[in-house]
């Protein structure tokens, strides 16, 4: 049997695809069987692989350099709010020098997934704990309102850069049906720097001062650069593919985003104003973080292992559920029992739609890993600035029910959404 050319029509692009089969059949082969063994190569080319074999040593050691570099950043937590007190800037400049942070990693995630695609996930990476470096050590050189604007940039730019990239490459690195559960691991970095940094820092800046947790934050962002020297460089030319610049957003991935950003919408409504929550409910804040930390920690190792095994419409609709009803008993309750299995409940959630969603759009980019990163990533930091002004508006006006219900139907909202998704990816 000899088959001619397929035209197979998918996403934006029609691929025209020469299967040449040269073989002999049984007689019992009927032409339903024909058809699955046809089904069979079209499948196998229409879903990606991975271009290269899984690399588990440049995996665990990508982990490495993004838990040391997470811990860089999150190592400004503490010391770069006191270090602008202290110097003697208002109230308003304080809030004016950190919410630079915000307008610069929009900006710089297209940026940082277009030059990952491009130049490779490793020099981006570089860039970025070069960027974070010199943010930090040159806080303590200057009092300028403005040089500290620019600073708090640069740190910006830094964070963007390396996670985007650093993601990209995590995506390059491991093979499709896996690659869920590599970025739940993956994201496992995160979780345990900030769950370490903050308190080693403090401890630190209580025997030595403010400007040596700024050093820190600096010296662990250059060794993370470092470690970050050692891996491989991929770009789409590793594949073949030489991309061209693209900055628009493919309609395909919009449900995926717009998923994204309602449910960190729903993160930051927990995360942001936990503080709040913890003064009006009579709870230690760091415990609320703590039982968070373990669960989205446990929930990724753990919880990892399935998502690859089902519909990533099914994963982010049970995390949609568990967000919606963890954010409805803060809103109703004041019982401590009760605010700690909710925080749990988010973190369990958090753990789950991450790691998918990310997949779900490398999956429909498989040839720009980059730009799937940088998507995702803007529509979730999207959800928790706009999420984090409506937060504050359904507080002053509701109080804490008001933004924790508030936050509840913006996550219960993703439930009939995630059943498109797998559609979705069809637009």
């Amino acid at each position: 049997m000899r088959l001619t050319v397929l035209d197979i029509h998918s996403h934006d692009q029609t691929i025209s695809t020469l299967i040449d089969i040269t073989s002999t059949i049984e007689p019992a082969l009927n032409p339903h069987q024909a058809r699955t063994t046809l089904n069979g190569a079209v499948n196998s080319r229409s879903v990606p692989r991975a271009a290269v074999p899984a690399d588990v040593g440049s995996y665990w050691l990508a982990w490495v350099a993004t838990v040391t570099f997470f811990a860089g950043f999150y190592s400004l937590v503490v010391p770069l709010p006191r270090y602008l007190g202290a110097v003697g800037l208002p109230d308003w400049q304080i809030g004016f020098v950190l919410g630079a942070f915000g307008v610069a990693s929009l900006i710089g995630r297209p940026i940082a997934g277009v030059a990952s695609d491009r130049y490779g996930s490793r020099w981006v990476m570089l860039v970025g704990a070069a960027s974070l470096a010199f943010g930090a050590f040159g806080v303590a050189a200057t009092t300028n309102v403005a040089l500290l604007f620019f600073l708090r940039v640069l740190q910006a730019i830094g964070y963007v850069a390396f996670t985007t990239a650093g993601t990209a490459l995590v995506v390059s690195l491991v093979a499709p049906e896996e690659r869920a559960n590599r970025l739940a691991v993956f994201g496992v970095a995160a979780n345990v720097a900030i769950s370490l940094t903050p308190a080693a820092i403090t401890a630190l800046i209580e025997v030595a001062s403010v400007e040596a947790g700024l050093v820190a934050s600096g010296a662990l962002a250059l060794v993370g650069g470092l470690l970050a020297m050692l891996l491989p460089s991929r770009t789409a030319r590793d594949s073949g593919d030489v991309p061209s610049v693209q900055w628009a957003i493919p309609q395909r991935l919009w449900l995926p985003m717009l998923a994204a950003a309602l449910l960190g919408a729903g993160f930051a409504a927990f995360f942001q104003f936990a503080p709040i929550l913890a003064e009006r409910r009579s709870v230690t804040p760091g415990l609320l973080y703590t039982v968070y930390g373990a669960a989205i920690i446990a929930t990724r190792l753990v919880g990892g292992r399935m998502l690859d095994r089902f519909e990533v419409g099914r994963i982010v609709m049970l995390a949609a559920a568990i967000m919606a009803v963890g954010q409805a008993l803060i809103a109703s309750t004041s019982d401590l029992a009760l605010l700690l299995l909710a925080a749990a409940l988010v973190a369990v959630s958090g753990g789950l739609f991450h790691p998918a969603l990310i997949a779900h759009h490398a999956t429909l980019l498989p040839d720009a890993p980059g730009r799937a990163s940088a998507a995702f990533y803007v529509a979730f930091d999207l959800g928790i600035g706009l999420g984090s002004w409506l937060f504050g508006v359904a507080l002053q006006f509701a109080g804490l029910p008001g933004l924790y219900w508030t936050a509840a139907a913006l996550a219960a909202a993703v439930v009939p959404l995630a059943p498109l998704l797998r559609r979705g990816d069809r637009v």
